[in-house]
């Protein structure tokens, strides 16, 4: 794992875990935070945990839990308002987290159809590629859709190497933890991959270059 940089993503299940934890008292390189679900649910740490985890010296990244039953723009203007307008030009492209407790509905093609239009309206907004999390099972059964491959992966495999859904044959990020522990506060444990000159040419690449 020498190449592959660590990190960690938090939500206000973590309380003030940022202000105890910088780069030179872990081994970690980023941290990605949740700022918002659906169209009502607004992570009340959000804010501080977007403005302190670079002081801390981490590279920082932030995701938005996604339910299928929302509509796409709703979900995108609840996002949009936690966020803010513009984005850091050196945080990690915004995460769509795609799990078994997004799924509210049954129609696999709608349920593609809006996730693809959420995932535009992120792009358009912030001129970004967003980053879609997952896990195997739940990619292979509503997330086969050749059209989300271009999108980084950002597996949850809690195993001895990711499992990886159909649709991507590599993967960015990997949680391969949920059970970490820093300073008594459980977390889930994430690698990178690739080095941190890796990341940041990641982040650079992940500008979306208008025609």
């Amino acid at each position: 794992m020498s190449t592959q940089i660590k990190g960690i993503d938090i939500s206000k299940s973590q309380g003030n875990l940022i202000d105890s934890i910088d780069t030179n008292n872990t081994d970690l390189a980023f941290v990605i935070c949740k700022a918002s679900g659906g169209i009502t649910i607004q992570d009340p740490d959000f804010a501080h945990n977007w403005e302190t985890i670079p002081q801390k010296g981490f590279i920082r990244g932030t995701y938005h839990f996604y339910y299928t039953n929302d509509a796409p723009q709703s979900q995108a203007d609840n996002f949009f308002n936690v966020v803010g307008s513009e984005y850091p030009a050196d945080a990690l492209p915004p995460v769509v987290d795609f799990e078994n407790a997004s799924i509210k509905t049954t129609d696999h093609a709608q349920i593609i159809t809006d996730l693809l239009d959420f995932i535009a309206l992120l792009e358009q907004k912030y001129n970004r590629t967003p980053i879609i999390y997952t896990n195997q099972s739940t990619g292979n059964s509503y997330l086969n859709d050749p059209r989300l491959a271009k999108y980084p992966l950002w597996v949850a495999s809690y195993a001895s190497s990711p499992k990886l859904p159909s649709t991507w044959s590599d993967w960015t990020l990997w949680q391969y933890s949920e059970s970490g522990d820093i300073n008594g506060t459980a977390v889930d444990e994430d690698y990178f991959n690739g080095d941190v000159n890796a990341m940041k040419q990641f982040i650079r690449q992940s500008s979306i270059v208008s025609s």
